[in-house]
């Protein structure tokens, strides 16, 4: 008669192991197998949405200039607000808070041809890119004139008398515009709005005059002022350079009250 053979306890317990790791690993493989098709499918869609997006790239029709207040609702609302303000819901992304508009030095500091500037070439250290791609001249010209009719509060800027000619031809007031107007003013003076503190020397005020030494001023310049945004530019020009700066500053904002030497 035949005879089932005998099993011993090891031999089922081995059986009984291997059909577990059967059970586990086929659950593994068909894991790995939807996973595996998840991360395929999820990455189908990010190259359809990277590719619509890319597609919104380079919109502007040459011989159509769309409307200015148009435009800026559409591309520059999302980061300053549509009231111009700088109140988005996105500000709390930015290192560099969006550009308030209607701020007393955003009158005082952006001239037309500085807007148009930065709306075509973007703003280097922030989140303000360049739209030259999406937006003809004549329509970037249109969205900078819709920002300061509707926004800038221009008549209530105070004095904005420039340099003269001569003075803004010289070395110190070219190397002035290059490398200090972008904090205290094309004019000399700049109401900050909190994004400096201490905010900037005001150049124009009595006090500045007063206290602003043709010696401290220069080595301010040269080395900078600790505790500010000051920093210096010793290294950036000689000390030639740095005294025709100085020099610039004083011939061409202090002027209320005779400066010390």
């Amino acid at each position: 008669m035949f005879k089932y053979p005998v099993l011993s306890q090891a031999t089922v317990t081995s059986n009984a192991d291997r059909i577990d790791n059967e059970h586990v690993v086929n659950k593994r493989y068909s894991g790995t197998w939807f996973d595996s098709f998840l991360f395929v499918f999820i990455m189908l869609l990010l190259c359809g949405w990277n590719a619509a997006v890319a597609g919104e790239r380079g919109t502007k029709i040459e011989g159509v200039t769309r409307p200015g207040a148009k435009l800026y609702h559409a591309y520059c609302s999302v980061c300053h607000g549509d009231k111009g303000d700088g109140q988005s819901r996105a500000r709390g992304s930015f290192a560099v808070p969006p550009r308030n508009y209607t701020s007393p030095e955003s009158a005082i500091e952006l001239t037309r041809e500085r807007m148009i500037h930065s709306v075509t070439n973007g703003r280097p250290g922030t989140a303000m890119i360049s739209w030259k791609t999406e937006l003809t001249e004549a329509e970037i010209e249109g969205l900078v004139d819709y920002i300061r009719t509707t926004f800038m509060k221009l008549g209530n800027a105070g004095p904005q008398a420039k340099p003269s000619e001569k003075l803004l031809g010289s070395r110190g007031g070219e190397l002035y515009m290059k490398s200090c107007a972008m904090c205290h003013g094309e004019t000399g003076k700049r109401l900050t709005s909190g994004r400096m503190e201490p905010p900037p020397t005001d150049f124009t005020l009595p006090k500045a005059a007063t206290e602003l030494t043709r010696k401290r001023m220069i080595a301010s310049v040269t080395n900078g002022r600790p505790g500010t945004a000051m920093r210096g530019y010793g290294t950036d020009y000689n000390k030639a350079d740095i005294e025709a700066m100085v020099d610039f500053i004083r011939a061409a904002y202090m002027t209320t009250t005779k400066p010390k030497n």
